[in-house]
This record gives C-alpha cells, structure tokens and sequence, in this order.
C-alpha cells in the first residue's frame, strides 16, 4: 500500500501545476488558447491537478490556512471533471490570470512558514488518536453482538484493557 501523500506534497504540486500553466498561458491569447484543442486540454488537466490536491489536503491544514477558499479551488476541480464536455473558456482564463497568481503567492507562503516536522508529527497524532477512537466504538458494538474479548483484540490489535473499558 502506498503512504498517502502529505499536505507538504499537495501544496508542492499546486505550484508546480500553477507554474506551467502560467508558463504556457503566458506568451498566448485567450483566442489561441480557445482554439488549440491540445493547450486548452492541458490547461484543464493542470487546474484538475491543482483543485484535486486543494480537495485532499487535511482538514487540519485547510482549517489552519481559511484565507483560501479550498472549497472554491475544489470545486472547480468537480466542475472540469463532471463537466469536461462544458468547459466555459472565458471562465477558464479568467481563473488562470486572476486566481492562480495570488494562489501560488499564498501555497509558497504557506510552504515557507510551516514547520513541516513539527505538522506531520500533529496531524500523525491527530489521525492515530482517530483511528484508535474508531476502534473502541468498533469494540463496543463487538462487545454488544457477543464478540469475546480475544476475537475483538484479534481483530482490532486493541489490548485486553482498552477492550475491557470500551
């Protein structure tokens, strides 16, 4: 199984995504970009790139940095995927020059100012406390159907005691 990527990664893509957008929007008109079929494409796939790493960026982290509307960025990403066939192109060059420049401006700040050590270890606590809180409510359902003690520890790796208080 693969580790899931880090909120570090995501911003990281973000950029990157938003760097070769701004690169190949830069030197074209809003006219070219309406009628190369390849370079629009590309433009959709990046802004799909940026809006899916905004969409699984922790919860944490979208709630510590609210200046962003990650929902907004999201949303986007859900309306190209389910509406790749009605992609309006002035909306799509109307975010490329007025959205993506102060969002890489924020993501890089973002990126600067985290300690990234110190908010992996927090969020790793955050999610083994839920993960450990989901367990015991597994515990106790399994206690109320009859489960024995040693078959709910063999299946949830919880001790004889966490068991016992659940």
């Amino acid at each position: 199984m693969r580790e899931p990527l880090k909120d570090k990664t995501r911003l990281e893509h973000i950029v990157n995504a938003i760097d070769i957008v701004l690169e190949r929007t830069g030197a074209i008109t809003r006219e070219k970009l309406t009628t190369d079929k390849v370079q629009f494409g590309g433009i959709v796939y990046y802004t799909l790139v940026i809006g899916e790493a905004a969409y699984n960026l922790s919860k944490a982290f979208k709630e510590k940095y609210k200046e962003t509307d990650w929902q907004e960025i999201a949303k986007m990403r859900h309306n190209l995927v389910h509406g790749y066939y009605q992609v309006d192109p002035d909306i799509l060059w109307a975010v490329v020059n007025n959205d993506l420049p102060p969002l890489r401006e924020q993501v890089t700040r973002y990126l600067k100012e985290t300690n990234w050590d110190e908010w992996e270890k927090n969020v790793k606590v955050v999610t083994e406390s839920a993960v450990h809180k989901s367990l015991i409510q597994t515990a106790q359902r399994m206690k109320s159907k009859g489960y024995s003690a040693k078959e709910i520890s063999s299946i949830t790796g919880l001790s004889a005691d966490e068991i016992e208080s659940a």
